[in-house]
């Protein structure tokens, strides 16, 4: 039998492999590590430390984590993948599903592992317990809380403004107390959430026949069109303004409320027209566009 797309047995491993690390969306991964690691230097972490083998996983366990949860995501999501995004839905055909599921699995034991080392470290169970909440989360996201209305929008939120929380708190970590984390921070999470969970809802609407066809009820099928329109404008305008708040606050080079500004007002825009792929795209410009005050 020639080798196809829908059956993986025939393919050969190499373009196999390929299509499996398409899965773990190794873009997006690195660009979680980047964003911790700015987030440490922000706070002041001796970024030297962190070539130290063990230490390392302040920023790679994060990207395990991500990586395993777009893995989990796509082996749940083959029915809605296949009607909204066909030319992407590997799982199944390209890639065997019970890799997708090993290596998912393998990702979340190597960072719970890591992770319980670097409790050992500082003497504090909130690194591993981070991780392990962080996997249920993103393990039961596809199954159970993407159904379930904002639910999911709101759980893919918290993991990703967990992103700023976790390598906020690292400089306070020899105090072993949750008060050392300043307020910056906090805000910086707050805001990147609040614009993910934007970004989500796009996505959703981007997503909402074949969410449909799976009986998923997101928000965005539960609203009518205008609601979502007028509801994704107000959206973009608050985060817009609570963006360049903050990065007043911080003395940002004014290139950088420039920027945040001219993508508040596109998203705004695009927002009103509908045009949620180039919404989306705007999105996830202006979440990079929240981390260059930090450089």
């Amino acid at each position: 039998m020639p080798p196809t797309a829908d059956n993986p047995m025939s393919m050969s491993p190499i373009p196999s492999f390929l299509l499996w690390l398409r899965l773990t969306r190794p873009w997006n991964v690195l660009a979680m590590g980047t964003m911790v690691a700015l987030v440490l230097r922000w706070q002041g972490y001796p970024m030297g430390d962190l070539l130290h083998s063990g230490k390392a996983g302040w920023v790679v366990v994060p990207m395990l984590v991500g990586a395993a949860g777009n893995l989990i995501n796509d082996y749940f999501d083959v029915r809605e993948d296949r009607i909204n995004k066909p030319q992407k839905a590997f799982v199944g055909r390209g890639v065997k599903r019970r890799v997708v599921m090993v290596t998912h699995w393998g990702f979340s034991l190597v960072a719970c592992g890591w992770g319980a080392w670097l409790s050992h470290e500082m003497g504090s169970a909130w690194p591993v317990a981070t991780v392990a909440v962080l996997t249920a989360i993103l393990w039961m996201y596809s199954p159970l809380l993407k159904g379930r209305g904002a639910w999911g929008n709101v759980a893919i939120s918290l993991c990703v403004a967990s992103l700023v929380l976790w390598g906020g708190l690292l400089p306070f970590a020899s105090t072993f107390r949750m008060q050392g984390l300043s307020i910056p921070p906090l805000m910086l999470a707050s805001i990147l959430g609040a614009l993910n969970f934007l970004r989500e809802w796009v996505k959703d609407l981007q997503d909402i026949h074949g969410d449909r066809a799976a009986n998923h009820r997101t928000m965005a099928s539960r609203l009518s069109p205008t609601q979502n329109r007028v509801g994704l404008m107000v959206g973009a305008t608050l985060t817009t303004a609570f963006s360049l708040g903050w990065m007043a606050w911080q003395a940002a080079h004014w290139g950088c409320l420039i920027g945040t500004a001219v993508a508040g007002v596109a998203c705004t825009w695009l927002a009103f027209r509908g045009n949620h792929r180039r919404l989306s795209a705007w999105m996830k410009l202006w979440m990079g566009l929240l981390f260059w005050p930090l450089l």
